[in-house]
């Protein structure tokens, strides 16, 4: 089973970068955070590429260093709503510091939205998962952004600057003052606990609901998996997975957190193994008294199984449905699911069982 692990990495630091504060020049402490708020608010597409500089780039995590018109779209988006008030300033010879109330977007909300839409985005068991190009990332944020309204907040600021030989006043950047820039976005985007376990585990099984019976096969690495050694081993896979395709369906019932553990319990339904291999067990147990079955050969009694399997598979239209528990790890970066073999008897119909009391020399 594949294992789902989201990893929302450092990327966004350059929304902070971008930014990166240098100001200085102005006599007054309070001056010279107000010119850098001002660069933030009057922000144009120019700007925006001439701060997301070569450096910046080189020493981000992205996999690719391309910028489009979705970066500054973006970045644009993320700082439309952006003000300020000045709350206080505080000089003492070298030093100071002004305190000021900024306005944005409610952050924590955005990157909630953000980590689902990344999770989506990676949680599809069909696929690998893939390195995004910063600009992908950026076209995400803006998508998000655009298709959610979030509330106006207020947050605070603290900014330090230090007085130069000549003057003027410097602010010090850092990590704190780069994420109170953005409201906690960073945070809250690299918060391991932001997106339940619950929520991972519903984006990843949606997907399995689109699933055709060539993805269960792929998926669940069908190859006769009734072992019948037949020729019809394949149209038996494709059968089982046909099935599954159609009957499957998922309840979320509760969940649990336990510090670093979790567990969802949920009810899975899918098709009704028991039945098909019952009814099969009595075609079976019919054929053992004739003479036919006495007189065939290993290979002729396997293609004979094989066949009446998949009369009872294409006749089934009964289902099953089991609770069963997923686990979940927290792995520091985000819950990290585990599908077990509980969920591979669960889409199965209690199959370990189930195709024992069949091959079992029934």
């Amino acid at each position: 089973m594949k294992s789902h692990r989201i990893s929302y990495g450092l990327w966004l630091l350059l929304l902070a970068a971008a930014f990166l504060l240098t100001g200085c020049g102005t006599s007054k402490p309070e001056q010279t955070v107000v010119s850098e708020l001002e660069l933030i608010k009057k922000l144009d597409e120019q700007t925006i590429l001439s701060f997301v500089s070569y450096e910046d780039i080189m020493s981000s995590e992205a996999p690719s260093t391309d910028i489009g018109p979705e970066t500054t779209e973006a970045v644009q988006l993320f700082f439309q709503n952006f003000d300020y008030r000045i709350l206080s300033s505080r000089v003492s010879k070298n030093t100071a510091i002004v305190k000021v109330r900024l306005t944005n977007l409610d952050m924590q909300s955005l990157a909630r939205d953000m980590c689902l839409a990344l999770t989506a985005r990676s949680a599809d068991p069909r696929t690998a998962p893939e390195d995004l190009s910063m600009n992908d990332y950026f076209a995400l944020l803006g998508e998000v952004m655009k298709s959610h309204s979030y509330k106006i907040l207020s947050t605070d600021a603290r900014f330090e600057l230090t007085k130069l030989s000549d003057g003027s006043w410097s602010i010090l950047s850092g990590d704190d003052l780069e994420d109170q820039l953005v409201g906690g976005f960073i945070s809250y985007l690299n918060d391991p606990y932001l997106v339940t376990p619950e929520e991972i585990l519903a984006l990843t099984f949606d997907y399995f609901l689109e699933f055709s019976p060539e993805d269960w096969i792929a998926y669940l690495n069908m190859d006769d998996i009734f072992a019948t050694g037949s020729t019809l081993g394949e149209e038996l896979d494709l059968e089982l997975a046909s099935q599954i395709s159609r009957y499957f369906s998922y309840q979320i019932k509760d969940s649990t957190i336990d510090g670093d553990s979790a567990s969802v319990t949920l009810t899975v339904t899918s098709l009704n193994l028991e039945n098909v291999l019952n009814d099969c067990r009595e075609k079976l147990l019919d054929y053992a008294a004739t003479t036919e079955a006495i007189r065939a050969t290993d290979a002729e009694l396997a293609d004979k199984t094989a066949k009446m399997l998949l009369t009872s598979l294409k006749a089934n239209e009964t289902t099953l449905s089991q609770d069963i528990d997923i686990l979940f790890t927290n792995n520091g970066s985000s819950w990290e699911m585990q599908l077990g073999e509980n969920f591979s008897n669960a889409l199965l119909g209690n199959a370990v069982s189930a195709i024992s009391a069949l091959t079992g020399e029934t």
